[in-house]
């Protein structure tokens, strides 16, 4: 089966872009400004990532789960037993072994997710600068992995109350997490430098005037795929910083460039980074409660005991990630259209608004009206309709 190849070339697009007035951009519905080859694009994209997506997470649950029915978990436990004298090194083994394995039952999936996205436009990285990216994920993955499995089954060792202190671990990191990750996690996979010109004595005006004096406005340079969202914020409190991304400084106006701005500053006024990082966190615990309920209504194996049964407990996360992610995607959503609307008041440009959405829907191959499994599934940011109706413009849809 073919996938339609998109022949629009992104400067034809931003020259269509540039030219549409203020009329248009006003009086038509979103669906008929939008380059219609890409939209169809879109709905084959869809259609294509969705399966990968669920073929992913189902990999891992199957093979956790064959790990510890086939008593694996308890033979790699014992080896491991054998080769380590501290039983927190063994946990730590045994949890990265886990997410080890995870990652390489999904690999087949993630690539072929990666594919599509190449073929699609969406990602000009080499097969190699994917595979880097999946390797140090992969890394960290373990290493979160081991450091929680020996925490929680030391704390289980030593409170009947180990499920509070994991609730508080849980939040402590995913507000940790949220304010080192500009200078810790997102290095490791992106360049950022900057914003420069006349465009950075602009944005840093409208930040000033807007009670965000100082704050860093970088350009994020991505080899690996067109982001989902053009300008996001990182970090919280004292590290926060708002980035661009780079074809999208390139190509927009200045007032489109205002808008971004305005829309990541009035985030930060919501506080909705630390409010997400707080609700990421009340999404992992929940999550690994259910995961730990339904764990437990399995039968034991006579070699069972705490570390192999964590085997379970990550196969039924990765089950329980998908309503998770649910939950995630309707609560950004929210925020950004909360922000969307809050950022148009703040420029009281509509017009430049239209044209950001436009210009980097059509560069994303984002649908105007994705279906609903698309929707939840894929789209952490609004669809292009729903951006449209938060400042009262038609979608179309």
């Amino acid at each position: 089966m073919t996938i339609p190849l998109l022949v629009v070339a992104v400067d034809e697009l931003n020259r269509h872009v540039d030219a549409l007035g203020p009329a248009q951009l006003l009086g038509r519905p979103m669906s008929e400004l939008v380059d219609a080859q890409r939209q169809a694009a879109g709905a084959r994209l869809v259609s294509l990532e969705l399966p990968g997506w669920f073929a992913a997470l189902l990999a891992q649950a199957g093979v956790l789960l064959y790990f510890w029915r086939s008593g694996g978990a308890a033979r790699w436990r014992d080896a491991l037993r054998a080769r380590m004298r501290s039983e927190a090194a063994v946990r730590f083994a045994f949890g990265a072994t886990l997410a080890l394995l995870a990652r390489v039952a999904a690999i087949v999936p993630a690539f072929y997710v990666w594919r599509v996205e190449r073929v699609m436009g969406l990602s000009q990285a080499l097969t190699r600068i994917w595979g880097y990216e999946y390797a140090i994920g992969t890394i960290l993955g373990m290493l979160v992995a081991g450091v929680i499995v020996a925490l929680v089954l030391w704390l289980v060792e030593r409170t009947h109350q180990w499920y509070l202190y994991t609730i508080a671990g849980i939040v402590v990191v995913a507000v940790v997490g949220a304010l080192v990750n500009p200078y810790v996690v997102a290095p490791l996979f992106e360049r950022y430098t900057p914003l420069g010109g006349p465009l950075a004595a602009r944005a840093s005006a409208f930040a000033a005037q807007h009670g965000h004096a100082g704050i860093p406005i970088l350009v994020e340079h991505r080899v690996d795929r067109i982001p989902e969202s053009a300008a996001t914020t990182q970090g919280v409190g004292p590290t926060a910083r708002i980035v661009l991304e780079e074809t999208i400084v390139g190509a927009a106006t200045t007032g489109e460039i205002e808008y971004y701005v305005a829309h990541e500053l009035a985030e930060l006024d919501a506080h909705d980074p630390l409010n997400l990082a707080l609700v990421d966190a009340a999404i992992a615990v929940f999550g690994v409660a259910l995961a730990v309920v339904v764990a437990d209504r399995i039968r034991f194996r006579r070699d069972d005991d705490p570390i192999s049964r964590t085997t379970l407990v990550g196969a039924f996360l990765a089950l329980v990630y998908i309503p998770g992610v649910l939950v995630d995607h309707e609560v950004v959503v929210s925020m950004q259209l909360r922000a969307t609307r809050a950022a148009v008041a703040m420029t009281g440009d509509r017009v430049s608004a239209l044209r950001a959405f436009v210009r980097a829907g059509d560069e994303r191959v984002e649908q105007v009206c994705p279906s609903a499994a698309g929707r939840v599934f894929l789209y952490r940011v609004p669809s292009l309709g729903q951006d449209a109706t938060a400042i009262g413009s038609p979608s179309g849809c």
